[in-house]
Parts: C-alpha cells; structure tokens; sequence
C-alpha cells in the first residue's frame, strides 16, 4: 500500500488479503447506511437522499459482496486448506473456521437477499420503511463474520499462504472484477 499527499492508497490486487480486509470496511459502511435509513424513512420517506442511499447499498450487495464471497469460497479457503500441514492441518481446526465461515456466508445470502429485496420494494414504492430489526438482524450476522475473519482468517492466510498464492489469489480477484492483473 502506498500514500500520497491524499493520505493511504487503498490496497491493490497485489495485496489480496489486504484488499478482502479492506471490502470488510465497506460492508461496515453500508450496514451504517441501512440503519440510517431506518431512522430517515418514517421522517422524510423515499426522497431523493432516501434513494441516493438504497441505490448505493443495492449496487453494493448485488455486486462487490458477492465478489467478496467468491474470492473467499473459490479461492481463499482451498488455499488455505492445502496451505495447512502437520499438526495444523491434523487439528481440523482450519476445516472447522472455513465450514463456519461457509455457513455464515449462506446466512448472510438469505438475510442480504431479503434486503434487497425490500429496498427493490422501497425504490418501486412497494413499501413505506425498513424495518429495524430486518437490518440490526443482517448488521449482526456481518459484523460477526467480519470479527471471525478479522480474528483469525487473515492473520492464518498472512501466515501459512505462501507469495505465489497470494498473488494468484490478487489475480483471480481482478479478473473477477474485470480490473487489470496485478504484476
């Protein structure tokens, strides 16, 4: 990562598990948003702020998040599985944090489907709010996975994967996105 007069560039492709950390902090930032909306909507309904916003959250979720579980499914965690030896590997421990992390991600599918689909609603003046407890419910399941991977995922793939994965995983992840491979 480098800085600039602007302050830090945000991570590349060539610094994949800096990036996956770095999408955690746009999640965050769109949960905050979504909880705004539920204080905003029964004030000032679907105004034009209202619509900037579920517009900004749909495109989030319908694209960059499911990006997000790609790289991880696709490529992170079986990298991780075969990065893993001996004693480590043996523990089952690592199966067990990609099973869980796994099982959030379905979790987490139904509950951002369900939002989209109410914001869909919400944009088409099928519905008036957003209930809080819709979004304090997919906020929870979010910032929980996003601790999980914070705690232990990363620190375990900046440990065992070795640099040539890496940048193969920062390469899969542009080509995902359709951005120019990393060098």
């Amino acid at each position: 990562m480098s800085a600039s007069l602007l302050g830090p560039a945000a991570p590349s492709f060539d610094e994949p598990l800096e990036m996956l950390d770095a999408c955690h902090g746009r999640i965050e930032a769109q949960l905050k948003t979504l909880e705004r909306l539920v204080e905003h909507l029964p004030r000032h309904g679907v105004d034009t702020a209202a619509r900037q916003a579920i517009e900004g959250v749909v495109r989030y979720f319908t694209v960059a998040a499911p990006h997000h579980h790609e790289d991880e499914e696709t490529d992170l965690f079986p990298a991780l599985k075969a990065a893993v030896t001996g004693q480590e590997a043996a523990s089952g421990e690592v199966e067990a944090l990609v099973g869980r992390l796994l099982e959030d991600h379905r979790r987490m599918d139904v509950a951002r489907d369900a939002m989209l689909d109410h914001l869909g609603k919400l944009l088409a003046g099928g519905a008036a709010d957003l209930s809080a407890e819709m979004v304090a419910g997919l906020a929870a399941l979010y910032r929980e996975h996003i601790a999980l991977e914070t705690a232990e995922l990363l620190p375990l793939a900046k440990r065992v994967l070795p640099e040539e994965v890496a940048r193969r995983l920062g390469g899969h992840m542009a080509a995902r996105r359709g951005a120019p491979m990393p060098s």
